[in-house]
């Protein structure tokens, strides 16, 4: 059993469209994600997210639509599953707050859900190009392409007022879900009359357009012709008799012609857009068509600028902006009706400058303009009337990250502390990068300070409980700076009389009073600042001639150093003087204090002093002001305890240790603060740890937040009575502070010395978030494979090289060739620069990669496949296997080839062997030397037949596992064997089960040796088993089906591994196995469920569907079922884990129903509390 989960959305563009949808008033960019559908409020300040949610369906088009006197536009949108629904959005304020503004005010987002249809016709055959819906201007008839030589038709009900009612939300509702209905209206009242479907000679439809101004709908219908021919026709509508017609209207040889573009009126008519020339025509005015051509390209999308349809924006295949104008013959009217006065007499096209490869644009308004794009990141961009230096008319002012397609990727530990981070192959083209994905903490960076040499850092505020830190004290090894920062971000260094400059300090920061503490390792000052009544030195006390201060700890009115190495002393610092309350001697050398209050009552004053011991290891309590220890922890082993925190999570007291190997102790103390027991260990680094308590304020809010400065910081948190390790983004840190001033609200101080000590300044995200790094690579990365042994990656990647066009009349018109040629590139595993390239030969493409390392050579390699398809085949007829060493010089090395008949698909390391899916079959190499030489070359082994083509390998001990594109999935093994009478290897493959069905496989994975999942072509994933408990013969040779699961995007990859620390205390209920990325960008998380928890999370996942209803009335468990071209099955054995997290968003009286099983569910009978500390559980798993 399964369950699901979603670590990170999908983040490719795939629709954008602007119009009024959540008031008259507003303007909105809505974008289509895939399943996700995400709001924006378009304002002076940009781009406002009010609302994300997410559909029971896969969008396949996305539009505007509104009804006649309707105020505000409806969101009409298809999925590929042939439903058609209609959605209105409401932004509106609560009735405490006055309508009109929404500052200061929390906004509540209602949908209201209309109308829902079924638009499938199950006995025709799809559209090979996919779905087109348009509407007629005056929004009476919504025309869908969807089948083959089939249009079907819904009229509009011109008076339905859906959209037009107030609002209303169920009490108790919340918003903060993206899949919630809870908030969703259902209303009676239906936009759509009646659908009807219409035959339509033309079966190659490329695009339809309504045409304006026309007295009945009229379509033009672009197409193509069984001889490859283009042309365009028009039919006109009878929405009575639910007829079409043709008007006799037609152009023909439109050769490439790709879009049509409807012109609005005045002007009417209709733009064709080819792959070299742009042509307007207006069946109205018969007039002659106008033309430009222009370098060829495919223009992929469009956008009108003017209302009057003058001015347009195109964006190219190749991520280049243009737009087009329209010149007139006579000044356009307001007139909703063509005007013959208003001739287009010529067309003008001019290059804005570079994009990204766009899937939609939007031109919002005053020159900016939205790109979203699905091959690269989206972007906000500004247009200008003055080229800039690089000649090019616009700006990017905002980029969104986007790591889709996932096409490859690798789980790697690449500091090896057991938080795995993802090294994707994102994007295509000139958008192609390298993404990594890591769980954790991320800190921006807000300011940068070169101050080579810092050892310790502390902020200090006006007094002890002001909020506002706007000064840091740094120490160096022999000097203390003071800085301050302004609320222009100024740094300014201070003197302060008073203070020891010249000389390393220990610890310093406010206590009572007024006045500020600082530690060397000659004396303990009280000093007063600048502005105090007693400015400069107030109070001070000095060690015994001697001896020095090694150690101290402090807080806002105690302080306890170490002296001598071996003598604790308690000093009283709460009043204006220095006072020496007690001292004590040990017969051990003190390694580290901590005086700390977990006092909710005190904060500035403590009841006990945590210290650790170096000779005989341990850690103890002592009770203040006596100093006698309370109890005392030794620990186990030599590592030596570096750093101690008293801190308190959640209301709990704890006491941290961490120790000199990177490994933390976390002791829960008694309401006595007198017992140290039982402390759980967890492994945060391989360096000393140096714990430092930060603000409540950062990340989620919550009290209690340590920072653990090591080679892999940490921020530690506590939720739901568990602690949480949140790795941080950053390296070697060693020293770190609170900063909370006007320049830098909510910052931290951080001294990193893996770039020399120096001092930076920035915020904290939220805990537990993905982080997202981006390496450009300008081209399309395809597959990935991690050396670790030469702590570098291989990156197979395709580059597309133009040619010169040819041209005509000084114009390029004819279509330029692109030839691509593959790569090998060798990326570092830290700085990711780029090491080494092996270029391929002409018309052979790198497909596949892994790292080997061969039984009987301690080497490693990279083993790559490679194939040559001839231009009319669509199979591989050859390729090679290409063995490559790294150098000592990180330089590629061919130290071996073997050429094959057919491509060689898939590539896998397998028991120091090589196994590969070359078309068909299935073969096993050795590495083999000759006459015991260093020369080593490949050696078929054996071989397996009865394959369509190998599109994906996995492998579990000595079994292996194949992905057909045809026959599903085969389980077979490995088997091997020596002929005694030569010596000779009698190895074979040898299948053990198939499935029977047939499906094409995108990838398949190996759970465990029993279960295996596969990804199809269908966007589903299901799983097999063998059949053990047959004892029919035919019976085991099939692989037994255990669940099924639509995910609603296709799976390019699984891979074992998890994004969530090793290290965390948790004992959730599944166990994280793989993940998966998809086209659209989402990153999946995977987990293995007991029969037991499996039984609660189907039935709260049931219950939920019942209380949390689909947005347009989709269905969750249709929606989820498994459904190929040839079979449908319900759900079995996987859960949706994004739903039932949504059990953690729910008011009181919605866990009640789900509780009850209201609507057809059935009771849960495990307590509510356990219930939620379940799912919180799960939601930490990504």
């Amino acid at each position: 059993m399964n369950i699901v989960f979603t670590a990170r959305k999908s983040s490719a563009v795939f629709q954008s469209i602007k119009g009024n949808f959540t008031g008259p008033d507003d303007q909105n960019l809505i974008l289509g994600k895939g399943t996700r559908v995400e709001v924006y409020l378009i304002n002076s300040d940009g781009l406002k997210l009010v609302k994300e949610f997410g559909i029971y369906g896969e969008i396949a088009c996305l539009m505007s639509f509104r009804p006649m006197g309707h105020s505000t536009d409806m969101l009409l949108l298809t999925t590929t599953h042939y439903q058609l629904l209609t959605l209105s959005l409401r932004l509106t304020l609560s009735d405490e707050s006055p309508m009109g503004s929404l500052d200061g005010s929390v906004p509540a987002f209602t949908i209201i859900s209309d109308s829902l249809i079924d638009i499938q016709d199950r006995h025709a055959r799809p559209s090979d190009t996919g779905q087109i819906v348009v509407v007629d201007p005056t929004s009476s008839i919504i025309c869908c392409r969807l089948y083959q030589g089939l249009l079907k038709c819904v009229t509009v009900n011109m008076h339905s007022m859906i959209g037009q009612q107030p609002p209303t939300v169920r009490p108790g509702s919340s918003n903060n879900n993206s899949h919630s209905l809870r908030n969703s209206v259902k209303t009676t009242d239906k936009t759509f009359l009646d659908t009807f479907v219409l035959p339509i000679e033309e079966l190659n439809i490329i695009s339809i357009a309504f045409l304006h101004g026309c007295t009945r709908p009229t379509l033009a219908v672009l197409y193509q012709d069984n001889k490859e021919v283009r042309h365009i026709k028009t039919y006109e509508f009878n929405l009575k008799t639910k007829e079409k017609s043709e008007t006799g209207w037609i152009q023909s040889g439109l050769s490439g012609a790709g879009l049509c573009i409807p012109v609005p009126t005045p002007i009417g008519g209709l733009l064709v857009v080819g792959e070299y020339s742009i042509s307007y025509f207006n069946p109205a005015q018969r007039s002659a068509p106008r033309s430009i051509t222009f370098p060829a390209t495919i223009m992929r999308c469009y956008d009108r600028v003017d209302d009057d349809g003058t001015r347009y924006l195109l964006g190219d295949h190749t991520g280049m902006l243009y737009v087009l104008v329209l010149i007139l013959d006579g000044a356009p009217s307001s007139s909703t009706q063509p005007s013959q006065s208003v001739q287009v007499v010529d067309l003008k096209l001019e290059c804005l400058g570079a994009i990204s490869i766009p899937e939609a644009i939007v031109y919002l308004d005053k020159r900016y303009v939205f790109v979203g794009s699905h091959q690269g990141d989206s972007q906000l961009i500004q247009l200008h009337t003055e080229p800039d230096q690089q000649g090019e008319y616009l700006e990017v002012l905002e980029s969104f990250t986007n790591i889709a397609p996932i096409t490859d990727f690798e789980v790697v530990d690449l500091e090896g502390q057991g938080q795995g981070q993802i090294v994707a192959c994102s994007g295509s083209f000139k958008n192609g990068s390298l993404r990594i994905v890591r769980n954790g903490v991320g800190i921006n960076d807000r300011a940068f300070l070169s101050q080579p040499g810092i050892t310790d850092i502390w902020s200090l505020k006006e007094d002890l409980d002001s909020p506002v830190e706007d000064t840091l004290v740094m120490s160096f090894l022999n000097s203390t700076r003071v800085v301050r920062v302004t609320p222009d971000t100024e740094m300014i260094q201070e003197e302060v009389d008073g203070f020891v400059s010249d000389s390393t300090t220990l610890i310093c920061g406010n206590v009572k009073a007024k006045l500020i503490l600082q530690v060397t390792p000659s004396c303990v000052r009280l000093v007063a600042p600048a502005g105090h009544i007693q400015a400069g030195l107030v109070s001070e006390w000095r060690p015994p001639t001697g001896q020095a201060i090694s150690l101290a700890s402090m807080n806002g009115t105690q302080c306890v150093i170490a002296i001598g190495g071996k003598t604790l002393v308690y000093l009283d610092v709460g009043s204006e003087t220095v006072k020496e309350v007690s001292r004590a001697s040990f017969e051990n050398e003190i390694a580290c204090i901590d005086v700390s209050s977990v006092d909710p009552t005190n904060r500035h004053t403590s009841q006990v002093c945590a210290v650790g011991f170096w000779t005989d290891i341990k850690v103890a309590l002592l009770r203040l002001p006596s100093l006698e220890i309370l109890t005392s922890h030794a620990l186990e082993g030599e590592i030596l305890p570096r750093s101690l925190l008293l801190s308190r999570f959640e209301n709990v007291p704890y006491l941290l240790a961490g120790l000199g190997d990177g490994q933390l102790l976390a002791f829960v103390l008694d309401s006595s603060l007198s017992s140290l027991a039982n402390p759980k260990c967890i492994t945060l680094g391989t360096q000393p740890i140096m714990l430092r308590q930060i603000s409540s304020t950062h990340g989620a809010g919550s009290s209690g937040h340590v920072f653990a400065c090591s080679d892999q910081p940490t921020v530690i948190y506590s939720s739901n009575r568990k602690l949480l390790y949140s790795n941080v983004n950053l390296k070697q840190v060693t020293a770190v502070t609170s900063f909370n001033c006007e320049a830098f609200p909510d910052a931290l101080a951080i001294v990193n010395s893996d770039e020399g000590s120096n001092l930076r300044i920035g915020t904290i995200d939220e805990f537990q978030e993905l982080h997202v790094q981006s390496i450009p690579v300008h081209e399309s990365a395809r597959r990935i494979a991690y050396m670790a042994s030469k702590k570098c990656f291989g990156i197979l990647s395709m580059q597309i090289i133009n040619t010169a066009p040819e041209t005509v009349g000084g114009t390029n018109i004819l279509s330029t060739e692109e030839e691509e040629i593959g790569f090998i590139r060798l990326h570092d595993d830290q700085t990711f620069d780029l090491l080494h390239t092996f270029e391929m030969s002409k018309d052979e493409t790198p497909h596949c990669i892994t790292a080997v390392t061969f039984a009987g050579d301690p080497t490693s390699y990279f083993a790559v496949g490679t194939m040559e398809t001839p231009p009319e085949e669509d199979v591989p007829k050859k390729g090679r296997i290409l063995i490559l060493e790294v150098s000592e010089g990180m330089q590629l090395k061919l130290v071996s080839e073997l050429e094959v008949k057919g491509g060689v698909l898939s590539i896998k390391e397998f028991n120091g062997k090589l196994l590969c899916g070359i078309n068909d079959r299935l073969n096993l190499y050795s590495w083999k030397s000759m006459n015991n030489s260093r020369d080593f070359s490949l050696v078929a082994e054996c071989t397996h037949r009865g394959f369509i083509l190998i599109l994906s390998l996995a492998v579990y001990g000595d079994f292996i596992v194949v992905g057909d594109f045809m026959r599903s999935m085969t389980l077979l093994r490995y088997i091997a064997g020596t002929d005694e009478s030569n010596g000779t290897t009698n190895s074979r493959i040898e299948e053990i089960a198939r499935d029977t069905t047939m499906d094409m496989l995108m990838t398949v994975e190996a759970i465990d040796d029993e279960t295996f999942i596969a990804a199809n072509n269908s966007n589903c994933i299901f799983t097999l088993v063998k059949d053990t408990e047959t004892t029919s013969e035919d019976e085991a040779k099939r692989l037994k089906w255990s669940g099924g699961w639509h995910v609603g995007d296709q799976i390019n990859r699984f891979k074992h591994g998890s994004l969530v620390s090793s290290n965390q205390e948790s004992d959730a209920p599944a166990v994280p196995k793989l993940l998966f990325g998809t086209v659209s960008g989402a990153i999946g998380v995977i987990a293995t469920l007991s029969q037991e928890k499996y039984i609660i999370l189907h039935q709260l996942e049931t219950n939920m569907s019942k209380v949390i209803k689909g947005i347009g009335g989709l269905d969750h468990a249709s929606w989820r079922r498994f459904r190929t071209e040839a079979r449908k099955l319900p759900t079995t054995n996987f859960v949706d884990g994004d739903l039932v997290e949504l059990f953690l968003d729910l008011s009181q009286d919605e866990i009640n129903d789900v509780m009850e099983g209201v609507d057809g569910g059935s009771q849960i009978t495990i307590p509510v509390t356990e219930v939620t500390r379940m799912v919180e559980e799960l939601s930490r798993l990504h």
